[in-house]
């Protein structure tokens, strides 16, 4: 039977097999990087970004709009790295324009792609063609112009998906660092996978939970036996539903929960809408936690989460409440970075970076935690920098400004310039940013498949140091690599200062080598070794 009208359950089952497509070929997108380095995380920011629509729209909705309303707002609060932000940006396109609908027309649709399409571009400042934005934008033109030959949504959305291939497959000629790389656009293949998952669920191909990936950002285990001990305790999140039988739903006071979990535990963040109430808190009694949540309703969605063995210990590092004139939240990874702009005066730490971009909803948690006038943001990274700026829309009780860091070493430059004494926002921000065209990024990390780049040949796990631009040099050996990318640089000779962040990976005498070695060609030079600790990469350095 063919399809002519989608209502709000059609939608919304359209909406959540797009997701399950896109989940179970996660790590397929994340291997189409440009650079072979292992921080392709396209894949997992998409699907992050979608599970929180698919979250959001639990049950029967009302209507089609109603329904990509509160679709649109979970993948607003989801979104990660720029592919999420701007696959937010689409559907809170289609969103506007399906809002009054109670049934969605082919013509709502293909209008609403176009809307998308448009909101979509508008969020990216540079927007640059040979990328999902193109994809995107053609599927939606081609469809329209095709409008007269579809009979119902299976013919629509085959025409969609057959289009979106198309101009994937013309992603490398638009853009020379896809062709270079000899991949197409990840953020545009996470998108075709989304569109065939809704085509599929028209032709009643339904994927089920089981049968999709599971994200890599799930917990990741490390060493825990008989002989451990709870160290951290227990993350624990749900999403209850307050019973009349159980409270007084209209006189609830979410602040007597909030004091009670505050008793015995930290991290804590509780939200209400409506009945609903949402709860993040860091405890050694998650049991206590439930018991407790129970006595005013139901457990709808709930997690527990050992996190002596996650990968990170929490989202944030000792936010500060005393109320302060300017707060700085910066974005970082690894124990001894996260301690040094903690000692250097951050206010607050949002745990991400490569492979583990941060959400919208993480950025706007972290400023809830905060007690300042006004709220600085480095989000140290080109991927999350468009989650930082959609966050600091979304939050609006205080002043929040997004210097556009695009990596660790901008982010230590900013605060190593910070002065917080001074009278305005705008004089702290000059002092922050005033130098920061100055510096040069560079990283050691490994690759992840052979290729050929910049006409270096390049191996599978060997080492290779690159800028945010290009990689320089390829070795065996990671000190090797580094002195490559060094000199390769071309205004070395003109810095000053070298700082090198070393990764866990790192030995004693690598980092001993590296700076004698360093010194020894460079002996007017400054160089200073920073114990980071963060993984993917093994050295990071700050050039200035």
């Amino acid at each position: 039977m063919s399809t002519t009208t989608l209502d709000g359950i059609k939608l919304q089952e359209l909406l959540l097999n797009g997701y399950r497509n896109l989940k179970r070929n996660m790590s397929t997108v994340d291997e189409l990087n440009v650079f072979p380095v292992p921080d392709g995380d396209t894949g997992k920011n998409m699907t992050m970004t979608l599970e929180g629509g698919v979250s959001k729209t639990k049950g029967q909705p009302i209507s089609a709009g109603d329904m990509m309303q509160d679709f649109s707002r979970g993948t607003l609060l989801s979104a990660r790295g720029n592919s999420g932000v701007i696959l937010s940006q689409f559907i809170r396109g289609m969103a506007e324009s399906l809002q009054t609908k109670i049934q969605v027309t082919i013509d709502d649709f293909l209008a609403a792609m176009m809307g998308g399409s448009k909101r979509a571009y508008k969020s990216v400042s540079k927007p640059v063609e040979g990328t999902m934005l193109t994809v995107m934008r053609e599927a939606a033109e081609h469809a329209q112009a095709k409008r007269s030959r579809y009979t119902d949504f299976e013919s629509c959305f085959d025409t969609i998906v057959t289009e979106m291939k198309i101009s994937l497959n013309r992603t490398p000629e638009l853009l020379p660092v896809l062709k270079e790389a000899g991949v197409i656009d990840s953020g545009g293949a996470g998108l075709v996978c989304i569109f065939e998952g809704m085509l599929m669920a028209l032709r009643d191909e339904i994927i089920t939970e089981d049968a999709a990936e599971i994200p890599n950002n799930q917990i990741q285990f490390t060493t825990y036996d008989p002989e451990n001990l709870l160290v951290y305790g227990y993350c624990t999140e749900f999403i209850l539903q307050l019973q009349a039988a159980k409270t007084d739903i209209e006189h609830f006071d979410i602040k007597v929960m909030s004091d009670y979990f505050e008793s015995f535990g930290d991290s804590l963040v509780a939200v209400q809408d409506g009945t609903l109430v949402k709860i993040h808190v860091h405890s050694k009694q998650p049991e206590e936690v439930i018991r407790y949540a129970r006595t005013f309703g139901e457990l709808i969605t709930i997690k527990i989460e050992n996190m002596t063995v996650q990968h990170t210990e929490t989202k944030f590092h000792a936010p500060s409440i005393e109320h302060v004139k300017y707060a700085v939240v910066a974005t970082a990874t690894g124990r001894g970075i996260i301690k040094y702009f903690k000692g250097a005066g951050v206010s607050a730490v949002v745990d991400g970076g490569q492979t583990n971009n941060p959400s919208a909803q993480d950025f706007v948690n972290a400023f809830k935690k905060l007690n300042a006038d006004h709220i600085i943001v480095l989000p140290n990274d080109s991927n999350i920098i468009m989650t930082a700026q959609q966050a600091a829309k979304m939050y609006k009780d205080v002043d929040v400004r997004v210097i556009p860091t695009k990596s660790i070493a901008e982010g230590y430059s900013s605060i190593s310039m910070m002065d917080l004494s001074l009278e305005t926002v705008e004089e702290v921000i000059h002092e922050m940013t005033h130098y920061l065209p100055n510096v040069t990024t560079g990283y050691v990390t490994t690759a992840t498949r052979d290729t050929t780049m910049n006409g270096i040949e390049i191996h599978k796990d060997d080492y290779i140091g690159l800028t945010p631009d290009a990689i320089l040099s390829d070795s065996n050996d990671k000190v090797e690599a580094a002195l490559a990318m060094i000199e390769q640089l071309p205004d070395i000779n003109d810095k000053q200062v070298i700082t090198i962040f070393c990764g866990c990976d790192t030995t004693l005498g690598e980092k001993s080598t590296l700076r004698r070695i360093l010194l020894e060609r460079h002996p007017l030079m400054e160089v200073g070794l920073i114990d980071g600790g963060q993984d993917v990469y093994s050295f990071i350095f700050a050039i200035e």
